[in-house]
C-alpha cells in the first residue's frame, strides 16, 4: 500500500479519466485576439494562433500549444505611436517627413521632427530623432517663440552681409508671406 500526495494523486486520476494533457480557454492577451472562436477544451499538442491590430507589433511567437494541461507562453501586443497635430503645436514641432497631420508608428521605429518656422531649437530639449516605445514619444520642445521683426522685408535684406542678419528656421521650406528674420542694428557710412 503507497501514499501518494494529494497533488500526485489528483494527477494520476486526470491520467486515468483521460484528461491528463487538456487545456482550458487559451489565455487573453491586451490589444490581442485569436485567430479562431475559443473553445473551452483544448487536447494535448493543441495549437491556437493570435494576431494584434494594425500599427502593433507582436512581440512573440503568434502560436502557442497546450502541452500537459498548461497553454505556452501567449505573445504581448505592443502598442502604436501616435504624432498628432495638437500634441506638435504644444510642442512647437512638425513632422520633418511627412505631411499628413497624424502619424502612427508601430513600436521600434524612430520619428524626425524638425522645429516649426519661426523657433529655434531649444538645446536642453531631446533629439529631433524619438524613437516609438510601447506607445510613447517623448517629443522633443521648442518653447520660445523669436520676435519678428515688422517692416523689413526680404528684398531689402538683399545684399547685406550675413553677419548682419540671420534666419529662423529651415530656408529649404517654402518661405512663407511674412519672413521671421532677426537683425542686428547696422550703421550705413557714407
Amino acid at each position: 500500500f503507497w501514499l501518494l500526495p494529494l497533488q500526485t494523486s489528483s494527477l494520476i486520476g486526470k491520467f486515468l479519466s483521460g484528461q491528463a494533457g487538456r487545456c482550458g480557454t487559451p489565455p487573453v492577451i491586451q490589444s490581442g485576439e485569436l485567430l479562431v472562436f475559443p473553445l473551452q477544451e483544448y487536447q494535448q499538442g493543441d495549437t491556437v494562433e493570435y494576431k494584434c491590430p494594425d500599427f502593433y507589433i507582436l512581440e512573440g511567437s503568434p502560436t502557442i500549444t497546450c502541452h500537459n494541461g498548461q497553454w505556452t507562453s501567449p505573445p504581448v501586443c505592443l502598442v502604436a505611436c501616435t504624432a498628432s497635430e495638437e500634441d506638435m503645436d504644444r510642442n512647437n514641432i512638425e513632422l520633418k517627413w511627412v505631411v499628413r497631420s497624424k502619424l502612427y508608428s508601430t513600436s521600434g521605429d524612430h520619428i524626425e521632427f524638425r522645429c516649426k518656422p519661426g523657433y529655434l531649437r531649444d538645446p536642453s530639449s531631446s533629439s529631433f530623432r524619438v524613437q516609438c516605445v510601447e506607445g510613447t514619444l517623448k517629443y522633443p520642445r521648442w518653447p520660445e517663440q523669436k520676435e519678428q521683426v515688422r517692416g523689413v522685408s526680404f528684398k531689402q535684406l538683399v545684399g547685406v552681409s550675413s553677419q548682419n542678419w540671420f534666419f529662423w528656421g529651415d530656408l529649404s521650406q517654402i518661405l512663407p508671406a511674412k519672413v521671421r528674420v532677426g537683425c542686428k542694428l547696422i550703421r550705413i557710412s557714407k
